[in-house]
């Protein structure tokens, strides 16, 4: 029968006290990296390290007071063989918490397959372990097989990599807890690895096995880091670790006083019976009691009665730097660390603060890495980026995470939507976050999420509501000041125009003024842009012009109406309107229009030709140079003049009109307006024919399309002079 089968093999003497400790440690170790949630690429390679050496500490145990060389054999035979595994385990450790472990996957594989190699090769030949020696201190040894060396070798290679890996790390690091976690596992596994000096043993050198105490010690070193410096980083701490560690100790006095106390005299696997129900009484002792000690009502706990007050209150809050400054209260209350909201600006790719401050570039998510949040959707922890799938999305991610100084980023995802990021930051002690405190981080960012939504739609609603109320009243001024479609009669000449805004307000405007000595004046302008700002600065061209109008009475002068309306457009658009006007005064009786042009589109006048001269409508046009107004610079405008007979027709327009296009994509264009004035019907040349000829002919060619911009069309017949108006030549 194999020794390993037989019970009485398994003897401990006061040799075998210190590799009892070592597993106790170990054991430790093992049961919080169990029981840890989250940070599965640190808390796997963990478990494989703890999980090695403890085959090698218990059966070094068992072997050195083993009751024969068979047994001792035995022992070593399993014990040695997970030692390369564990060492594997550690420098996989230290990859991941240099977080180099994905990028140096392939040397985790290498190490793995080798260390299996030797496992298998180990348990199944004597490659591993030939025979037994006895040191000079009287202590059994194992006599090393022909794969120890380059076995030892390769498992010296890995722990040096491992760690020269996370010393280069720790150089660069810039993070307080993150520099404090990378010297503590260095140290730990540092320690641990120093256990290796007992393979000299193997070969005659050395005086007693000495890798009990650094197993130990580096144990208790990485069990003193996971519990004050997190090393695991792991999401939440389990309670459950110290109940575990507890019962296993518990049960396994139990075992220990049933078999030697209560049953001295049943030797071999006889005792197995009594001894393993024993041991489950226990663990079902202990098991209830740690039950009924965690057993409380639900929601009462205070991180749950904060939690319930927070979702009572959040959805009353209106505007988002409130919100964001009852959350941060909250989570300062139940976590005891310091938390930011970050929103996105509306208006382009940056992101903001709770208070509209701008963050910089190194704490602003890339515009490539929201789609991935959005997806994502869950917490991501600095610590666990090993653990992702990012490939290119791994560095934006940790300069957004060292930027924000954060050890927990969430995205706050409303409806496919990504409204903001709620941020932990680190804290000083590197502390994580355990059950409880993961609850609530997780149920405010439930109800922040909806919150910030609702508020985000509800100020766009409010904003467009905004400006329909001055989109409504900068339309309600503009129809005030433009002329009715209706005929004017004034006693130069009889005037008729409308105008058709793109939007509900627009930048053109027309106007029709009464002058001394039976003179009319025409304006015509047309603003850059269309919509409320576009109205506001027409706006006050019209103002000017009806101030302008009325101050100069007598003394009126084209230069000077486009000059003041060249002040009125700078001062109200600030350089960044541009008016192009044109103003006409219509004076029959003396029998001429003079006219100024700043910028605009040349009108014409129509006139009744005698039948045989073969074209039924001459055109003339107002031909004169001038700069658009509001540019900065002094308006270069010259008066004009033409000969102007009673019954001609004048036609303005603006650019509008010319430059709509039909569906064939092309303009109406000015040439078609000259074919179109020329077909006029000389017996219907009053303004509302004329006007509705053109309104028919501009209709017919859009086919149903809406105009690209604003467009005005304004038509005027002059009118004969009466007797007293009429000047001595």
């Amino acid at each position: 029968m194999s020794p390993l089968l037989d019970a009485s093999s398994y003897q401990l003497g006061s040799a075998s006290i210190p590799f009892v400790v070592a597993a106790v440690a170990l054991g430790m170790v093992l049961s919080y990296a169990i029981f840890m949630r989250g940070a599965p690429q640190l808390r796997v390679p963990v478990l494989i390290f703890a999980g090695g050496l403890l085959p090698f500490v218990i059966g070094s145990g068992l072997a050195v007071a083993a009751p024969t060389d068979e047994a001792a054999v035995a022992f070593f035979r399993v014990a040695i063989p997970p030692v390369p595994l564990a060492t594997a385990g550690g420098m996989a450790f230290q990859l991941a918490l240099a977080q180099q472990l994905r990028a140096k996957r392939w040397l985790v594989g290498l190490a793995a397959a080798i260390s299996l190699s030797f496992l298998i090769a180990g348990w199944a030949t004597t490659l591993a372990v030939d025979a037994v020696i006895v040191t000079r201190s009287g202590l059994r040894f194992f006599s090393p097989g022909p794969l120890v060396a380059p076995a030892a070798t390769g498992v010296a290679l890995l722990a040096i990599v491992g760690t020269l890996t996370a010393i280069r790390a720790l150089r660069v690091e810039t993070s307080a807890v993150r520099r404090r976690q990378l010297s503590s596992g260095i140290l730990a596994l540092g320690v641990a690895f120093m256990g290796l000096v007992d393979v000299l043993l193997a070969y005659g050198i050395g005086w007693a096995p000495v890798s009990w105490l650094f197993v130990a010690a580096g144990a208790l070193l990485m069990l003193r880091s996971i519990l004050i410096d997190d090393l695991l980083r792991a999401r939440a701490v389990d309670s459950r670790a110290p109940i575990a560690i507890g019962a296993a100790l518990i049960t396994a006095g139990v075992a220990w006083m049933v078999s030697v106390r209560l049953l001295p005299d049943v030797d071999g696997w006889t005792a197995a019976v009594p001894v393993l129900g024993a041991v489950l009484a226990a663990r079902l002792a202990v098991g209830l009691g740690a039950r009924v000690w965690t057993i409380r009502p639900g929601g009462e706990g205070p991180l749950d009665r904060l939690a319930a007050q927070y979702a009572g209150q959040i959805h009353q809050i209106a505007t988002i730097a409130e919100i964001a400054a009852r959350t941060t209260e909250v989570l300062d209350l139940g976590l005891g660390a310091r938390s930011v909201v970050v929103v996105p600006a509306r208006d382009d790719w940056s992101w903001r603060r709770s208070d509209g401050a701008a963050l910089d570039d190194a704490a602003t998510p890339d515009p490539l890495l929201v789609p991935w949040l959005v997806e994502h959707g869950r917490p991501v922890w600095r610590g666990e980026l090993d653990g992702l799938d990012l490939d290119d999305l791994r560095a934006p991610l940790e300069r957004l995470l060292a930027g924000l100084h954060a050890q927990l980023l969430v995205p706050l995802v409303a409806r496919d939507d990504l409204v903001g990021l709620l941020v932990i930051l680190e804290r000083s002690s590197g502390r994580a976050l355990r059950r409880g405190e993961l609850r609530l981080v997780e149920i405010v960012a439930e109800r922040l999420a909806p919150t910030l939504q609702f508020v985000r739609v509800a100020a766009e609603v409010a904003a467009r509501a905004e400006v329909a109320r001055e989109v409504e009243l900068a339309a309600a001024v503009q129809t005030a000041f433009v002329p009715r479609p209706e005929p004017i009669i004034t006693p130069a000449a009889q005037v008729l125009g409308t105008w058709q805004p793109t939007s509900r307000c627009g930048g053109d405007w027309w106007g029709c003024y009464s002058l001394p000595a039976q003179r009319s004046l025409i304006v015509i302008g047309d603003v850059t842009g269309t919509g409320v700002a576009a109205a506001m600065v027409t706006a006050a061209a019209k103002g000017a012009c009806d101030v302008a109008v009325r101050v100069m009475g007598d003394a009126f002068e084209l230069t000077t109406l486009l000059s003041s309306l060249d002040i009125a457009v700078r001062r109200v658009g600030a350089g960044r309107f541009h008016l192009t006007c044109f103003a006409a005064v219509l004076d029959p009786a003396a029998g001429q229009v003079h006219f100024a042009n700043a910028g605009h589109v040349v009108p014409y006048v129509c006139r009744a030709t005698a039948g045989d001269s073969g074209t039924p409508i001459a055109l003339t046009a107002l031909v004169a140079r001038g700069n658009p107004l509001g540019a900065g610079t002094a308006p270069v405008t010259r008066e004009a003049s033409r000969p102007l007979e009673p019954g001609d027709v004048l036609v303005w327009y603006t650019d509008g009109l010319v430059e709509c296009r039909g569906p064939d994509g092309n303009q109406f264009g000015d040439r078609r307006l000259q074919r179109a004035l020329r077909r006029l019907d000389p017996a219907r040349l009053d303004p509302t024919s004329v006007h509705a000829f053109l309104a028919a002919e501009l209709a017919a060619y859009l086919g149903g399309l809406p105009p690209g911009d604003d467009m005005t069309l304004v038509v005027a017949r002059v009118e004969a002079p009466s007797p007293a108006a009429v000047r001595p030549s």
